[in-house]
């Protein structure tokens, strides 16, 4: 009895080792503003620009990752935008001297949720932008769900990751935050093997669905319930 039992399960441990892990992906976009006067086809008049991210404590290892996932989904997902990466709008920032000045605005903006009118006209004046991309990380986590354990042995096991992200659009020229939007991703990946959720994986599918109502034209990430990756 207990021989088939383990042959079983030995079995079921091989072929899943073999197919990989199945994934089900989940998004909702909470918040969804903009100006009246803002119409999104003015972003490709000229190059936009994604800032570094704001992130909590806790979360600052991310805040590359965030922008840089932010600019690989602007730039892969054929959005009619000229978008500087981070880095190089980084870069450009610190060789013309305003780092100490860009670091004291990001600082202000975590208490106030400002980011300051003077600062964001010479940063677009160096860039030679007029839109400037500020995303931030809310939430981000994993754990893991253990669903069938034989003889100690771990062999089915659930990978949940939920993230939260927001991005909001400033005009230079006015001060104004003139579109924002912020959405949670979930996704449960089932596997027998301790394999990692790439974070920039789950960060594009969320900023295709933030950034949709942008260009309503776009489609959606496919419904990946059920299906293997």
């Amino acid at each position: 009895m207990y021989c088939r039992v383990a042959l079983t399960v030995l079995c079921a441990f091989t072929l899943t080792s073999c197919i990989g892990a199945f994934k089900q992906w989940g998004d909702e976009t909470s918040i969804v503003w903009k100006t009246p006067t803002f119409d999104p086809r003015s972003l490709e008049k000229q190059p936009v620009v994604v800032l570094n991210s704001l992130t909590s404590m806790s979360l600052e290892g991310y805040r590359h990752q965030v922008s840089q996932s932010l600019f690989l989904t602007l730039t892969k997902e054929k959005n009619p935008l000229s978008v500087l990466s981070p880095q190089e709008t980084l870069g450009r920032l610190n060789h013309a001297g305003l780092g100490k000045e860009v670091s004291a605005m990001t600082s202000d903006y975590l208490t106030s949720g400002i980011l300051d009118r003077d600062t964001l006209r010479k940063i677009c004046q160096t860039l030679e932008c007029r839109y400037v991309l500020q995303p931030s990380l809310a939430a981000f986590r994993q754990y893991m769900d253990d669903r069938l354990r034989f003889f100690g042995l771990r062999v089915f096991q659930t990978r949940v990751t939920i993230l939260r992200l927001s991005l909001q659009i400033w005009d230079a020229q006015t001060g104004e935050i003139v579109w924002e939007s912020s959405g949670e991703g979930t996704m449960a990946a089932e596997d027998v093997r301790d394999v990692m959720i790439p974070f920039e994986e789950i960060a594009q599918k969320l900023w295709i669905k933030i950034l949709s109502d942008l260009w309503p034209q776009a489609k959606a990430p496919p419904d990946e319930s059920g299906e293997k990756l």
